[in-house]
């Protein structure tokens, strides 16, 4: 019992600890903001591996066979298809996530953010949408669809906010019929 609770809390704490990252990224690029998202980041980040620990300990016995045919079972049950791989999705979140904060502990400014770490982030977020509401019932589930549609508001107000305006993009000047 104390197993499952474990294993089930430290999931939903570090994915809400993801998700109050993932709006504070959205909303705000304030040096205060670098500060906290570097504690929020690395926090949701350790809960994960205890949830990785916890998982292992009490449900798989520490046997990485045990995880892929459970992982098999599950989407056998939803998917109708046994994809024991998907258990390498969890392995890359783990992976993914730990490099990230070890990067955004390396570097002056996290708040600037490359490229190909905005699609690191589009990879976890897909995992985490898919290990939170796919594949999980009860109420992980509509938590995990609340939290997407108030991130995908979240996405459109930024990109509208730092969608360059009309004044500030160059216009093409095409001649006219009387030129």
């Amino acid at each position: 019992m104390l197993g499952q609770l474990l294993t089930v809390w430290t999931i939903r704490l570090a994915l809400a600890l993801y998700v109050a990252w993932l709006a504070g990224w959205l909303c705000t690029r304030s040096p205060r903001w670098a500060v906290v998202a570097r504690w929020l980041w690395t926090a949701g980040c350790v809960f994960f591996l205890v949830h990785v620990a916890c998982a292992f300990q009490f449900h798989h016995h520490w046997s990485h066979a045990a995880a892929w045919q459970d992982t098999a079972e599950q989407t056998q049950a939803l998917l109708g298809v046994a994809f024991g791989d998907g258990i390498y999705f969890s392995y890359g979140f783990l992976v993914l996530w730990v490099l990230d904060v070890l990067w955004m502990w390396s570097v002056a400014d996290p708040l600037k953010t490359p490229w190909p770490r905005v699609l690191v982030h589009l990879l976890l977020f897909f995992i985490a949408f898919n290990g939170a509401i796919v594949f999980e019932a009860g109420p992980t589930r509509p938590a995990g669809i609340v939290a997407c549609l108030a991130l995908a508001v979240l996405a459109t107000r930024a990109a509208y906010l730092w969608w360059p305006s009309k004044e500030n993009v160059p216009q093409t000047v095409l001649p006219t019929p009387d030129s």
